[in-house]
């Protein structure tokens, strides 16, 4: 298999910047919630430190474990395919159930429920999927 070009990206460099800006953006919402009344309008603390967290632990977890030159072939971005459209199908379906259960009065979520639910559907099952896709062998 050849190997894939090197990407500015995915090089260390730039995950390294990416955990630098993560700790800037921890450390400046951290300074900003305990300097500012969580009242105050614009009051953006709690999104840094969440992104800032974020950040720190993708690319510090990604710097810890080394670089890799991951390979791909056909069998693997198949199998990630068919995971991310099986996901995306369980999703329309519970749309749809979703959509009825309004419909009939039985059930009515607000904004903020459906939009986390969906989210967290979408992700978890599709890596379950792939989970699954990947011990079952290869897809046809």
């Amino acid at each position: 298999m050849p190997m894939k070009e090197r990407s500015f990206f995915k090089s260390r460099t730039w995950i390294t910047v990416m955990f630098i800006f993560g700790i800037a953006l921890l450390i400046a919402g951290l300074v900003e919630l305990v300097l500012m009344p969580t009242e105050a309008p614009g009051n953006t603390a709690l999104s840094f430190v969440t992104f800032g967290f974020i950040m720190v632990f993708l690319a510090g977890s990604r710097l810890y474990r080394g670089e890799h030159d991951y390979l791909q072939d056909e069998r693997t971005r198949r199998i990630g395919a068919y995971g991310l459209s099986w996901s995306w199908f369980l999703t329309f379906i519970v749309l749809f159930g979703f959509f009825w259960l309004d419909y009939l009065g039985l059930y009515s979520p607000d904004t903020g429920t459906f939009s986390v639910l969906l989210i967290l559907l979408m992700g978890i099952s599709a890596k379950a999927f792939q989970v699954y896709l990947f011990r079952k062998g290869d897809v046809e």
